[in-house]
């Protein structure tokens, strides 16, 4: 049951995110905590990321997909 007291830091959990060298985020993306975004990986504006990107994946969309990789394969990853 919700109180109306003010949250202290025993309230919350530091979770990494981790976006590694290269990478590419776009505007307006929503990356949930603990999520790792891959080494020169592109994230389309406006995707909501829910689960780890790939190294050298092109995600976009809600939630965001994986359509190509960037060494110019188009697939779904």
């Amino acid at each position: 049951m919700p109180t109306a007291t003010l949250q202290t830091e025993t309230d919350w959990t530091v979770v990494e995110t981790r976006v590694k060298r290269g990478a590419s985020i776009g505007s307006n993306v929503t990356i949930m905590a603990g999520i790792t975004i891959g080494e020169r990986s592109l994230v389309g504006a406006g995707a909501v990321v829910t689960r780890d990107v790939p190294d050298y994946a092109i995600v976009v969309g809600v939630p965001a997909r994986g359509y190509w990789r960037r060494s110019g394969t188009p697939g779904r990853i």
